[in-house]
């Protein structure tokens, strides 16, 4: 007889709601700037470099900072340094909200990248602590919906209430929505469930050294720094594209441009959905992680084909399936690397692997408007559609698709 499962307390589904919210605001809060760009270029006098040196303001803290908000999880737990990030992020936006000049602006843009960088390690952190090992594949299927919806949202609700209201309207209400996030989280994040038969042993975080030192890390942690580029140059540069070389106006980009964001949250539910279909049947966590990662970077194609293309509705739709291939690789991965450390280590080494990802896609688009400028889009798109089956690559090599051999650190292999 199958041993029974343990029951999962309604607290538990009630943070992974909350946990999706402050992933709505993680998007909300740092895209509202790019919806008005135009709109605050010219009621506050910027130039195109004005609002380069204010997405850079926010990327640096953003990239270095996962250095050390993983620690700080792992120290002190989600209970404190959830609301934390929450409360900074949301009077950061709302100072945002409140400024005058560039140099203010630029300051709470770097308080905002610098805090932004523990909301994912931290939502991890919650579904490792809150769910079992062969629920977390669910939990994250109901935590992305949420997530995602950051995305689709952003254009036409920064849009609507600058419109009603005006823009600064725009950054005080997500802020104020932050706070409120960030008190509801106290209250509920709070005698979590044990599942695990050894408890999270008390102390100071692992170092870095410790974290870099454990070897089964290596293949997901490279193939991370290998995949993320795409991710981010689909976040800043996909408008662009659209618009410049399909020919959409900015119109009709805001009537079509969410498509590849809301489609992708279906595959997200699918993929984590599958992952834990394929625990129940014996796989082990890790390698059910790693068929789904193998199986979504076989989409890449798709970022290749969009160099030919002309047609907005099929723009459209290879840049959805493009994005689903990067959301289940984003999403997929930092499961993966909870499944392959130890709970102690679960936010250290999440934030370094985001912190590499992050950094790997500042230097991909620094280096994307010259080429664009120079040579187009083509010759991006080709070197783009390598990134994931290279990514795929490194984690067969490094780990294979056993299905039941479990993994745990400190062993350098899935399988071979």
């Amino acid at each position: 007889m199958p041993p029974s499962r343990p029951t999962i307390p309604t607290r538990a589904w009630l943070l992974l709601l909350l946990a999706g919210v402050a992933g709505m605001l993680f998007y909300i809060d740092r895209q509202t700037l790019s919806v008005l760009k135009s709109t605050l270029k010219d009621d506050l006098g910027w130039s195109d470099t004005d609002y380069s040196w204010l997405l850079t303001a926010f990327m640096v803290p953003y990239t270095l900072c996962y250095l050390v908000t993983g620690q700080l999880i792992d120290r002190w737990g989600t209970r404190v340094m959830m609301p934390v990030f929450l409360g900074i992020i949301s009077v950061a936006t709302m100072l945002t909200g409140l400024a005058g000049n560039l140099w203010t602006m630029g300051a709470c843009r770097f308080v905002l990248g610098a805090a932004e960088a523990g909301i994912v390690p931290a939502v991890l952190v919650a579904i490792v602590t809150w769910f079992p090992r062969d629920r977390r594949g669910t939990a994250n299927t109901v935590n992305k919906p949420l997530t995602v919806a950051g995305q689709i949202l952003v254009a036409p609700l920064a849009a609507w209430i600058t419109v009603e209201a005006g823009w600064r309207w725009a950054f005080l209400l997500p802020g104020l929505a932050g706070l409120l996030a960030a008190q509801l989280w106290w209250m509920l994040d709070r005698s979590p469930p044990q599942y695990e038969p050894t408890p999270v042993p008390a102390g100071p975080p692992p170092t870095y050294r410790e974290v870099m030192r454990t070897r089964v890390i290596r293949g997901v942690l490279l193939a991370r720094i290998v995949s993320d580029p795409l991710w981010f140059f689909l976040m800043f540069w996909q408008p662009g594209f659209l618009q410049e070389e399909i020919g959409l106006s900015l119109d009709e980009f805001g009537r079509i441009g969410w498509i590849p964001a809301a489609v992708s949250v279906g595959f997200l539910m699918l993929a984590g959905v599958t992952s834990d279909r394929l625990i129940d049947r014996g796989w082990s966590p890790a390698a059910s992680r790693i068929r789904i990662l193998l199986l979504a970077a076989l989409l890449s194609p798709a970022v290749l084909l969009l160099r030919w293309v002309e047609q907005p509705a099929l723009a459209i739709t290879l840049l959805t399936i493009v994005q689903v291939m990067t959301s289940i690789w984003l999403s997929m991965t930092g499961l993966l690397m909870s499944d392959l450390v130890p709970r102690r280590m679960v936010g250290t080494s999440v934030a370094i692997m985001s912190a590499f990802g992050a950094a790997m896609g500042t230097v991909f688009n620094m280096f994307a408007g010259p080429l664009i400028e120079s040579v187009g889009y083509a010759s991006l798109l080709g070197v783009a559609c390598l990134l994931h089956p290279l990514a795929a690559g490194i984690l067969w090599w490094s780990y294979g698709v056993s299905r039941t051999e479990p993994v745990s650190a400190p062993p350098a292999t899935v399988a071979r």
